[in-house]
């Protein structure tokens, strides 16, 4: 049968570059989201964090080519991405029912932040919140492009993740919005494709990583100073082919400053390491990130403050909450994880 990656421990196995470029991603998300439209800083961030998470996740990915395997791996991305999307939701309409008249409104809300979300695909009203778009497109992209490997067994199957992109992308442009973001997932699948492709190609790519990198960056940068970008919640899609291409080029360009920032760390000198460090945690925790800055909106109002602070001040004080606030969290967990290892090996003894 046929199989994306065959070697299962090179997937298990962490890529520090990968963490890196991941970290580069996830920082970017709370600044994007405080900057006015039009600004050159806001479409250089969304021409390509987006899309670089999902090519991200196809450079890691194994497709499944048997159904007992599509069934285990749907199944895991229920755990971890849909159930931290509905706790996001239940957070998010708690903090809705306090504020709009007390805890009797929970179900109602409940219910409103459910359609409008999964139903409707609207983000009025649900602030960052609705960002949690992503888990869900991310999960059925997985499941489409899992059971079409496992349906076609082929190379060629790759091929349907791109036209699957080009339908997504019709539909994006046409008003149409699929619930649960299918539409989403099909955009998504095109870009978790290119990332198994450069995982299968890698050596190949390396091999002529440097006219390769002069041109993506090159492109990149000319198309961001046009202010062409791609939007996914908004289904905003610059050029159609070019914000593809854009984001593509953006992505490579940043996972290969990983690569050289991994390749530096063998001859880094305290500080570098301890950065470089800093941000392999929180490329290895994501996803804890992201569900803070989620909810960060239905606690604070960042648009109050970018008028009163200013948008630069604005982003750095979200960014630095977010941070603040994951790392309290990370290290709670850290402490009740090695309490309970204590009281085991303790007992154990």
């Amino acid at each position: 049968m046929y199989d994306k990656i065959t070697d299962m421990k090179e997937v298990k196995k962490r890529i520090l570059w990968v963490d890196i470029a991941k970290a580069f991603a996830i920082l970017s998300v709370p600044i994007s989201h405080c900057l006015p439209l039009g600004t050159t800083l806001r479409a250089l961030i969304f021409s390509v964090h987006m899309p670089l998470f999902f090519i991200l996740s196809g450079f890691t990915t194994k497709l499944a080519s048997d159904w007992k395997t599509v069934g285990k791996r749907l199944k895991k991305n229920f755990l971890y991405l849909i159930l931290p999307t509905l706790g996001v939701i239940s957070i998010f309409a708690f903090t809705e029912a306090f504020k709009f008249g007390g805890i009797e409104l929970f179900p109602s809300k409940v219910a409103w932040t459910l359609r409008e979300f999964f139903i409707k695909n609207y983000p009025d009203g649900l602030y960052n919140a609705g960002a949690v778009w992503f888990l869900v497109a991310l999960f059925n992209a997985k499941l489409i492009m899992d059971v079409v490997n496992t349906v076609i067994k082929s190379e060629k199957s790759g091929i349907v993740s791109f036209l699957f992109g080009a339908l997504g992308i019709y539909m994006g442009v046409k008003g149409i919005r699929l619930p649960f973001f299918v539409d989403l997932a099909l955009v998504a699948s095109m870009f978790i494709e290119v990332g198994i492709l450069w995982r299968k190609y890698e050596k190949t790519v390396k091999k002529y990583s440097v006219p390769l990198l002069l041109a993506a960056g090159a492109f990149w940068f000319s198309r961001v100073m046009r202010g062409d970008f791609l939007e996914f919640w908004t289904r905003f899609y610059a050029g159609y082919e070019i914000s593809i291409f854009e984001a593509v080029a953006g992505s490579f360009v940043i996972g290969n400053i990983a690569m050289m920032l991994e390749e530096s760390l063998k001859k880094a000198g305290k500080i570098q390491k301890k950065l470089m460090n800093t941000l392999i945690v929180v490329g290895k925790n994501t996803m804890l990130l992201y569900l803070i800055h989620c909810l960060d909106t239905s606690i604070f109002n960042f648009w109050n403050f970018s008028v009163e602070l200013g948008v630069f001040a604005t982003c750095l004080t979200r960014l630095a909450l977010n941070l603040a606030i994951f790392v309290v969290i990370r290290n709670g967990y850290l402490l009740f994880k090695n309490r309970d290892k204590r009281k085991r090996d303790l007992k154990n003894s």
